[in-house]
């Protein structure tokens, strides 16, 4: 008898490996597309452009079986172009948005979480998460997304990317909790940079950029 079921728990375990497996879909993250100015409703041109003509061919491709988005939280102002944005994709890939976790404090830390959760039990598809580009740290934190990028330099002046201004055209790509990556979406005729507007990068490296402006703000008086 002590047999038998020995051999049962060991028929279970590749179940078991099967679905913790499972659980590890990978994830890509997109914000809103851009929104008007002073707070009013809805999307740009531009960011109707990004939602209807680039975001189905950008994430057609990538094996997306859910798509996640927060619901509009008008008391917050929170996620109300996020379905917008999410809508063209969502018809191109034959998919429902669910919108069943809110980016409000209501609701609960770790609804995304179980909802990716509950998918990978059945599913090594990928997840596509639409969220707000006002709650985007949020997410991360409730996501416990560990970042190693975030360490990577000390100097937050230095940090070009770390600049406090809201992203539409970014997609990052989350593997087993983990930033993969953090890439343009490189929308044809709206992403990028123009000709003749960009700035080269300083070649000097960030801690010696730092000492010296930190030497000339000592000299000068401003910081």
């Amino acid at each position: 008898m002590a047999f038998g079921l020995l051999r049962s728990l060991t028929a279970l375990l590749p179940l078991a490996a099967l679905a913790a497996a499972a659980a590890n879909n990978t994830v890509y993250i997109i914000s809103n597309a851009e929104t008007p100015s002073l707070n009013l409703p809805g999307l740009t041109p531009i960011g109707l452009q990004r939602a209807q003509d680039c975001l189905p061919s950008l994430l057609g491709p990538l094996n997306i079986g859910k798509i996640i988005s927060c619901p509009v939280d008008e008391e917050d102002n929170l996620c109300g172009e996020t379905v917008a944005t999410a809508t063209p994709t969502a018809n191109a890939l034959g998919l429902t948005i669910d919108t069943s976790c809110g980016a409000d404090e209501e609701t609960d830390d770790d609804c995304v979480t179980k909802l990716i959760n509950q998918f990978g039990k059945n599913s090594t598809q990928a997840v596509l998460i639409v969220w707000d580009v006002n709650a985007m740290d949020d997410l991360f934190e409730n996501l416990d997304i560990d970042d190693d990028n975030e360490d990577d330099d000390d100097n937050d002046d230095d940090d070009d990317d770390d600049d406090g201004a809201a992203h539409f055209d970014v997609i990052t790509t989350i593997v087993k909790k983990k930033v993969q990556s953090t890439a343009s979406q490189s929308c044809s005729g709206i992403d990028g940079q123009a000709p003749g507007t960009f700035r080269k990068r300083s070649l000097i490296p960030a801690e010696t950029s730092a000492k010296k402006r930190h030497l000339k703000s000592r000299i000068t008086g401003v910081y």
